[in-house]
C-alpha cells in the first residue's frame, strides 16, 4: 500500500529534478563588464568627448535562439562616460550579442542620437571577446579599416561623429550566482516529491 502511494511521488521528484537539469541547461545567465578606451573618430577624426566608458549588465538568453531588442532579460548594472536616450537592450544570434541603446536597434547607432553599441563575439559565453570593425557585415570598417577597432562605440545628439573604441578596451564576465526562477521552480517541485516520499516511507 505504501509502495503504490509512493510510487506517483518517486515520478514527480525524478521529473522535477530532469526537468530542472534540462532548463538550466538550455538557458544561460552571464554578466558581461567592460572597458572602453582608445576611441577613433570614423569620420573625421575628432578627439571624442568621453575618452573612457565603462559599463555591466547582467543578460539571460538561449543560446540555440535569436533575440532582438530584448529589453526583459537584460538588467543593466552600471553605465558611465556616456549617455543613452533610450531604453538598453540586447541583441543575439550565431553567438554575436550586441549591447545598446534599442531606439535605433541596439545593435546599431546613429548620427545626432546619443547612442551606444557594444559587440561581444559570446561562442564561448563564458570568455566573451570584442568584434572587430573589419569583420565582413560591420559597417565601421568601412570607415576605420582597420582591424585594430572594434565594432562598437557611441554617437551624440550635438555631432554627426561616431567613436568607436580600439584595442587598449577590454571585457570580462562571470556567472550569475542566481539560478533562474523557472529552475528554481522545478526544484523545487522535485524537493517537494522527494520530502513526499520520505514521509510515506516512515508512515
Amino acid at each position: 500500500m505504501r509502495m503504490r502511494n509512493a510510487a506517483p511521488l518517486i515520478a514527480l521528484g525524478v521529473v522535477g529534478m530532469l526537468a530542472s537539469s534540462s532548463a538550466h541547461a538550455s538557458t544561460i545567465t552571464e554578466t558581461y563588464s567592460f572597458n572602453l578606451t582608445g576611441f577613433v573618430d570614423i569620420s573625421n577624426n575628432t578627439a571624442p568627448p568621453d575618452p573612457v566608458v565603462t559599463g555591466s549588465f547582467t543578460v539571460t538568453y538561449d543560446p540555440t535562439l535569436f533575440y532582438d531588442d530584448d529589453t526583459t532579460d537584460i538588467t543593466v548594472n552600471s553605465l558611465t562616460g556616456v549617455t543613452v536616450d533610450s531604453t538598453l537592450g540586447f541583441t543575439y544570434g550565431d553567438g554575436e550579442l550586441e549591447f545598446g541603446g534599442i531606439a535605433n536597434d541596439s545593435d546599431f547607432v546613429s548620427s545626432f542620437t546619443n547612442d551606444i553599441v557594444v559587440s561581444f563575439n559570446v561562442t564561448d559565453p563564458s570568455n566573451p571577446t570584442f568584434i572587430p570593425c573589419s569583420t565582413p557585415g560591420f559597417i565601421c570598417g568601412n570607415y576605420t579599416g582597420s582591424n585594430a577597432v572594434d565594432a562598437a562605440g557611441y554617437t551624440i545628439a550635438s555631432s554627426a561623429d561616431g567613436w568607436f573604441y580600439g584595442v587598449q578596451s577590454t571585457v570580462t564576465t562571470a556567472p550569475s550566482p542566481t539560478p533562474e526562477p523557472s529552475s528554481l521552480l522545478l526544484f523545487g517541485t522535485a524537493l517537494i516529491g522527494i520530502a513526499g516520499l520520505m514521509s510515506k516511507r516512515f508512515a
